[in-house]
């Protein structure tokens, strides 16, 4: 009997999985409702990373760029006062990929509330983060967002 031996998924695989899901949400409640849904819960989670860690906006940062970078969803993250620039943005990538433009999507605003949610837990400050640009490259893809 030939058995095929079960990989874990790659970075992409998960990301195309996750667009998939955003997709189908928007389709039962609008794109307005799936972003709001993302962000919600992108935002929920960082609260719960962040729980218990008081501190600067610095210490903020420092947990969201390395969830971000273990989770592998970024090949380098730069943080600086109110500015995140995101090189190797692998949700970027796979959204290039469908013909959408980052930023826009509700799995970019699952990154937002991530941010906003991490800095409301370490600092107390309620934060709302936007998409400012993103730009494709051969390298891939580089967003920038503020807060």
């Amino acid at each position: 009997m030939n058995e095929k031996k079960n990989e874990a998924m790659t970075t992409h695989d998960m990301v195309v999985l996750l667009a998939d899901l955003a997709e189908q949400i928007e389709i039962l409640i609008g794109k307005k409702g799936a972003i709001s849904v993302f962000r919600y819960a992108g935002r929920q989670l960082g609260k719960r990373m962040a729980s218990g860690q008081n501190g600067s906006e610095e210490k903020a940062r420092e947990i969201v760029a390395n969830f971000f970078q273990s989770k592998d969803f970024i090949d380098n993250i730069e943080l600086k006062g109110k500015d995140a620039e995101l090189n190797g943005c692998k949700i970027g990538l796979v959204l290039h990929e469908r013909g959408i433009q980052a930023g826009t999507h509700p799995l970019c605003n699952f990154g937002f509330g991530l941010i906003d949610g991490v800095t409301h837990a370490v600092t107390g400050e309620k934060i709302v983060t936007l998409h400012v640009s993103s730009e494709y490259h051969p390298e891939g893809i580089t967003c920038r967002e503020t807060w």
